[in-house]
This record gives structure tokens, C-alpha cells and sequence, in this order.
């Protein structure tokens, strides 16, 4: 199965990873090594995380407050957002 970014969640991307180098790059590699870590979590066990609609599902990072939504299809995981749960709770 692939992983796939909407364009929305490659901005979320960009903008989280702008942030965590502006700290410095080793909490950016960090970042970048969880949210990895996270993806191929997705991809093994696609239908292990639970449902935020009827459609889209949520995974939470380790060590970092962000989530990822994503949807399933035939053979594409779309991720839909990344978010900071603190700056978009209710996103």
C-alpha cells in the first residue's frame, strides 16, 4: 500500500517541519524519524486506529502532539491532515 500526502497535509508537513528546525535539527530529525515510524505503522496495520468520521481514521505521534487523518482506498492511504493538537484541536 502507498502513502500519499493530500496538498493540505504536505502544508501541515512544511509548516511543522519549518518549526522544529527553527528549534534546532536534531527535534527535527526526531520529528521527521516518528512521523516515519508512524506511516509505516499505517501501512501495516491500516484498520488498527479509530475512526474520526465514517471515513477517515487518526493516529497520534509518539513524543510529539500531532495527529495524523487519513482515509483508505483500494491500495493508497491518503493522508488528509497533520496537525498540532494544541495550535488546531478542533481541526
Amino acid at each position: 500500500m502507498d502513502i500519499l500526502l493530500h496538498p493540505e497535509a504536505k502544508l501541515d508537513l512544511h509548516k511543522a517541519l519549518d518549526y522544529y528546525n527553527s528549534i534546532n535539527s536534531t527535534i527535527k530529525e526526531d520529528f521527521i524519524n516518528n512521523l516515519d515510524f508512524t506511516f509505516n505503522k499505517i501501512k501495516q496495520f491500516p484498520n488498527l486506529y479509530p475512526y474520526e468520521t465514517k471515513s477517515t481514521q487518526k493516529i497520534v505521534l509518539n513524543k510529539f502532539p500531532y495527529i495524523i487523518i487519513y482515509e483508505k482506498y483500494d491500495n493508497i492511504i491518503m493522508i488528509l491532515a497533520i496537525f498540532h493538537t494544541k495550535r488546531k484541536p478542533k481541526y
